[in-house]
C-alpha cells in the first residue's frame, strides 16, 4: 500500500517537473528567436543606413557644404 502512494508522489513530482522543465523550454526558446528577429533586423537598418552615406558624393566645395548642412538643419 505505502509504495503505491510513494509511487504516486513520485510519478506526480516527475510529471510536474517535466512540465516546468518544456515550459522553461518554451521560454528560452522563444527569447532566442526574438533575439535573432532583433539582430537580423538591426543588420538590415544598418545596410539602408551605410547605403544612405555611400550614396553622398564627398564634395571639396566648401559652399555646397554649407548648403547641405543647412538644407539638412545641422549647421549651428
Amino acid at each position: 500500500m505505502w509504495m503505491l502512494v510513494g509511487s504516486r508522489l513520485r510519478n506526480l513530482a516527475v510529471s510536474v517537473l517535466a512540465a516546468v522543465v518544456f515550459i522553461f523550454g518554451l521560454i528560452q526558446y522563444g527569447r532566442q528567436t526574438q533575439k535573432h528577429k532583433e539582430e537580423v533586423r538591426d543588420l538590415k537598418d544598418y545596410k539602408e543606413t551605410r547605403e544612405r552615406i555611400d550614396e553622398v558624393e564627398p564634395s571639396s566645395d566648401r559652399d555646397a557644404a554649407l548648403e547641405r548642412l543647412r538644407r539638412n538643419n545641422q549647421l549651428r
